[in-house]
Order: C-alpha cells, then structure tokens, then sequence
C-alpha cells in the first residue's frame, strides 16, 4: 500500500518490531520519525536502511515514561515532516522470567512506567496531534490471552494495554482515528536478550511452526492496521504469534 505523503511516529522504533515496521513503513513511502533511548547507533542504522530504499527518516532520543518528551517527540516531528497520520505505540520492556515471591517494587515500575504510562500519554498527546483520519497501532502480547509462568509483571502491563485500546475508541472515533493492537508472541528482538537460552526453545518447541517470531512477522500485521484498507477495523486485538497457545 502506498504511504506516500504520510508521517508516522514509532516509539521503540530503532531495533526489533519498531525498527521492522519503520522500514516497511518507510519502504512505502510514509516519512518516519524513530523514538528511541540510548545509543545512538541502532537508530542511525535504522535511518540508513531507510534512506537506502528511497525513504525519508529522522530519530528522536527520548524515554517516553518522562511525560515531557512526549510532546517534545510530537513537536519534533511537526517541525521535519508536519503533523503526524500514523501513531505506532511500540516502545516496551519487561524483566526476565521470575517467580512471583521475586518480584520487586523496582521491577514493577521499570515496566509499567513505559509498558503503561508512556503509552497512555502517548496517545493523550496522539488525540491532540495526529491528523483526522489517522491510525494507532499499540504493540501488546499473546501472554495477555496465553499467559507464560514468570512473566506476571510483563503480562498485566501489556493487559492494560488492551483496556488503554478499548477505552480509547470512542473518542478518537470522533476524528476518524482508528486505534487497534497487534499481539506478538515471543520475538527474537533485543528485549528477549536475557530471557533463558531453555524459556526460548520451550516457546519455539510449542509453536506449530518450531520457531520463534521474526520482527518482520509481527511488522507487517501493525502496517496492514495502519492503511486505509484497515479503515472500519478499530478497538481491536490481532494476534501474530503463528497460531502459538503458549
């Protein structure tokens, strides 16, 4: 589908599923400005493959659980490209796997200050800012419907996702937005760089396809919901996890 002329933000956009969807979306034509945290290296490569098909592309260094940066990465993206269509709510993080008697108050915060907070006042700011007739994508996780032992924090994090959606479309409707969420299984990205080598191919043993998920897998679900052929589908929850119950 041609994006050309379109604008679209993606948090978490320099590496993983974020970095696949600013490709994709780039590789359409749509100018993408990347959110990210950290190094600077990811993100430059990322805007590289992008410049590299033909597409337009600029980073934002910003963690979006500091409320102010949020509206800085709006108006940093009015001022290269304008106002933007498409909304990509994909920065996330997580722990690894522990049990609950493990659990600390650190851990509680370090994921729902992003998974959570960042995302609801990203898309306060998005109401305000996208144009009419635009899209959000939130990332969430199949855990939320297949919970996976360990994960409780990760898990009620991204399930209060699916209720920001749901609660969300309503009003957005009222500008033609649409707001939808994919749900990944687990994805060979950065984030999953610490979980056990054993977690990883127990998940990958019970998938009908023996394998993990691919970035680009779970990229091309979020593109498709933010087209206009995906224009009467809002308030909804994809799966892209291969059809995994785990």
């Amino acid at each position: 589908m041609n994006q050309k002329r379109k604008v679209a933000i993606i948090t978490g956009g320099s590496q993983g599923i974020g970095r696949a969807v600013a490709e994709l979306l780039g590789a359409t034509g749509a100018a993408v400005l990347i959110n990210y945290v950290g190094d600077d290296a990811p993100a430059a490569e990322t805007i590289k493959a992008i410049e590299t098909r033909g597409g337009v592309a600029a980073a934002f260094n910003g963690d979006i659980s500091k409320v102010a940066n949020i509206s800085r990465m709006f108006d940093k993206c009015e001022e290269l490209f304008g106002s933007p269509d498409i909304f990509v709510a994909n920065a996330g993080t997580g722990v690894p796997p522990k049990p609950l008697e493990e659990i600390s108050e650190d851990d509680y915060y370090f994921t729902f200050d992003v998974n959570v907070k960042g995302t609801l006042f990203c898309l306060k700011e998005a109401k305000k800012r996208l144009n009419d007739g635009g899209r959000i994508v939130v990332t969430s996780s199949s855990s939320v419907k297949y919970p996976v032992d360990g994960l409780a924090v990760y898990i009620a994090s991204k399930a209060a996702l699916i209720s920001l959606v749901e609660a969300s479309v309503n009003e957005l409707a009222q500008r033609g937005i649409t707001i939808n969420s994919v749900l990944p299984g687990l994805t060979e990205t950065p984030m999953i760089q610490d979980h056990p080598e054993e977690f990883k191919k127990e998940v990958a043993a019970a998938s009908p396809f023996k394998r993990l998920g691919q970035p680009e897998d779970v990229a091309e679900a979020i593109v498709f919901l933010t087209e206009e052929r995906a224009r009467w589908i809002s308030g909804q929850h994809i799966l892209a996890n291969g059809g995994s119950k785990f």
